[in-house]
């Protein structure tokens, strides 16, 4: 007579939902990263979201193929270059790159926003202190 196996392990709904928590801290962390190099380096937002309709459209080999001068300034476009090498390497396909830069767009657009309210509201500020 065999002894009766052990009962299976059963996973519970924590373990994946930890994974998929870390995987969206990674992806936020890494859009954040890219927003801010793409601002650091005079990306704007608009370009950003063009290059994810060009991702989506024509793929992200072929994007990848323009090189750094994808962009009219080829100290972006190495920034942008390098984002797209990344994606490549983690496997992402063209629609998933496509969103995250857009993702990406959208941040740098909050932030501009942010940054324009920031001087607006500096401005204000300082004209009051004035006669």
């Amino acid at each position: 007579m065999t002894a009766p196996s052990p009962p299976a392990r059963t996973r519970t709904a924590a373990q994946p939902d930890r994974r998929d928590a870390a995987e969206r801290a990674e992806t936020g962390a890494r859009i954040a990263s890219l927003a801010a190099e793409l601002r650091g380096a005079g990306v704007p937002a608009g370009v950003t979201e063009q290059v994810a309709s060009v991702v989506r459209t024509a793929g992200l080999d072929a994007v990848i193929g323009l090189g750094a001068g994808m962009l009219t300034d080829e100290q972006a476009g190495a920034v942008l270059l390098d984002a797209l090498l990344d994606a490549r390497r983690r496997g992402a396909d063209s629609a998933e790159t496509a969103a995250e830069l857009r993702a990406v767009a959208r941040l740098q657009t909050v932030v501009l926003q942010l940054l324009s309210g920031l001087a607006a509201t500096r401005s204000t500020t300082g004209n009051k202190d004035r006669p």
